[in-house]
């Protein structure tokens, strides 16, 4: 249940920062970083609200909501103090400040220099980034020299074969500094370590290293098919970076994407990419991940699949057409705040999403 707010709001100075205006309030308000958001999109202010309230109860902050329209022919920039007291069932109430900036026109270009002194010092600062970065690299550039990580979604992106290898030279431009996270490969999470569990030790750690099929199968819903398609290559790519696999060749398509591999030992794996027939408009994403070992005449499948009726994910052992349910887990798709939460509490850099991306931004040439 998202949790109840209530709020008291000042206009303020835009370089005061947020000491600018007194707020009467008998709530403590811890403040764990600063989370820097910013959207073209202003309907997008009710949702954004609405994952900051949930993020917030777990993950104390400062906020900066930047509310952009740099297509606008005036050019102004105004600023607003919140503070939103937000509780939740268990009894939890937790002050969040909040400074919502709403910029048009050629402001947009000033965010940057607004934006720092409204920070709370000496605190991370996490930029999450709604939309095509790309658009405003400028703007963007600027805001990389003071945060310290770097947030956005790509799975609504298009023209893929582009952007991906510009986002990976971005990442390669602030390897020393800035730690990048993308949301779709954040929710591949519940794949990558459902796909873990099957190679424990005293199960099957020895078969992980003889793979040679791969199989990702996903749904998407019209004009979004090129993110989900990325999506299940990251799985692939996440892969062929822990087995140490090399890319010898691809096949493009949308419906069928083939790739080619070679392990350590020069032996060929062959992944396919399938997009299945959409069920329903939740159906999105990976449906199935199948990882094959076929040897002589004898073949193990490792398959993890979803049970969307039953909120599970499912993993399955079928050896030489003996199946077997090795384990059923709990799974929902994970809410924004849910992410957030997930990445912003990490205390390292994500080096595996960082090598991952570059990998798949590769791989993607090929398909």
């Amino acid at each position: 249940m998202r949790p109840n707010s209530s709020n008291a709001t000042a206009t303020i100075p835009l370089h005061g920062g947020a000491h600018g205006a007194t707020i009467d309030t008998a709530v403590s308000h811890p403040c764990l970083s600063n989370l820097v958001v910013y959207t073209e999109d202003w309907n997008d202010e009710e949702v954004i609200n609405g994952t900051i309230a949930d993020f917030v109860i777990k993950h104390p902050c400062r906020v900066i909501l930047i509310l952009a329209q740099p297509r606008h022919a005036v050019s102004k920039l105004e600023t607003q103090l919140f503070a939103h007291t937000y509780g939740n069932e268990a009894g939890k109430n937790v002050l969040c400040e909040q400074i919502t900036l709403k910029a048009t026109g050629a402001s947009v270009k000033e965010l940057a220099s607004a934006v720092q002194p409204l920070l709370t010092p000496d605190l991370p600062i996490y930029l999450w980034w709604r939309g095509v970065f790309l658009h405003q690299r400028v703007l963007v550039e600027q805001m990389l020299q003071f945060a310290d990580r770097f947030i956005y979604d790509g799975v609504g992106w298009t023209n893929l074969h582009y952007t991906v290898m510009q986002v990976a030279d971005c990442i390669d431009k602030h390897d020393e500094k800035v730690g990048f996270t993308n949301f779709n490969w954040s929710r591949l999470r519940p794949w990558r370590e459902n796909t873990a569990d099957f190679f424990d030790h005293g199960l099957f750690e020895k078969e992980i290293w003889e793979i040679n099929r791969v199989r990702v199968e996903f749904m998407a819903l019209p004009g979004a098919e090129e993110g989900y398609q990325y999506r299940a290559l990251l799985y692939v790519a996440w892969l062929a970076v822990q087995l140490d696999w090399d890319a010898v060749r691809g096949t493009p398509g949308i419906d069928l994407a083939m790739m080619q591999f070679t392990n350590k030992r020069g032996q060929t794996i062959d992944t396919e990419l399938v997009m299945l027939p959409q069920t329903s408009a939740i159906g999105q994403s990976i449906q199935r991940v199948t990882l094959g070992v076929q040897k002589d005449n004898s073949l193990i499948e490792f398959t993890v699949e979803r049970d969307h009726k039953e909120h599970l994910i499912v993993l399955t052992v079928n050896k030489d057409g003996q199946k077997s349910i090795l384990r059923k887990v709990p799974h929902n798709d994970s809410t924004a705040a849910d992410l957030l939460y997930r990445e912003l509490g990490r205390r390292v850099r994500n080096r595996v999403f960082e090598n991952t991306f570059k990998t798949a931004a590769n791989l993607l040439q090929l398909i």
